[in-house]
């Protein structure tokens, strides 16, 4: 199956799908893994760069390359520092995982929250109270982390 449509049935069977991938991904797929999860990012940042380019009379495209450099090339970059980092915390607390199981879960997460950036754009873009889009992104933050948690769980089951 593709990755976009393990996206979408993630959100209908998320730790079915998850398992398979624990089971098929090599490191190779796992970077398409997250630079389509960059991508959807990036995607998601069109309506408020062009809000803020607009407003603002900057050119679109200096603000769209400033934020391409920043999601394509610097976001995985962080994310593989993040994986090495919770990977190493795990190891202290002798959880029993690989660091592929680590990065896949991490990744593998991101890209199933990146399509919630867009409709947190929207909400950002409608003049929404505050609280709403405080709230609206902490519940961004706990999908991921539920998803994280839960498939760091599956990967427990497999042996090293």
């Amino acid at each position: 199956m593709s990755i976009i449509n393990n996206i979408f049935l993630s959100y209908v069977y998320p730790l079915k799908i998850f398992s398979n991938q624990v089971i098929k991904t090599s490191d190779g797929q796992l970077f398409v893994i997250l630079v389509v999860g960059c991508l959807i990012t990036l995607f998601g940042q069109f309506p408020s760069l062009y809000y803020k380019s607009l407003s603002s009379h900057d050119p679109f495209i200096g603000m769209f390359s400033a934020s391409f450099i920043a999601i394509l090339l610097i976001m995985p970059l962080f994310l593989y520092f993040c994986s090495g980092v919770i990977f190493l915390v795990l190891r202290i607390f002798k959880f029993r995982l690989i660091s592929l199981h680590v990065r896949i879960s991490l990744f593998w997460s991101f890209t199933l929250v990146s399509p919630w950036g867009l409709v947190n754009t929207l909400i950002k873009l409608t003049n929404c109270p505050l609280w709403f889009e405080i709230l609206f992104s902490i519940f961004i933050f706990l999908i991921f982390c539920m998803f994280f948690c839960s498939f760091l769980k599956v990967c427990l089951k497999y042996k090293v």
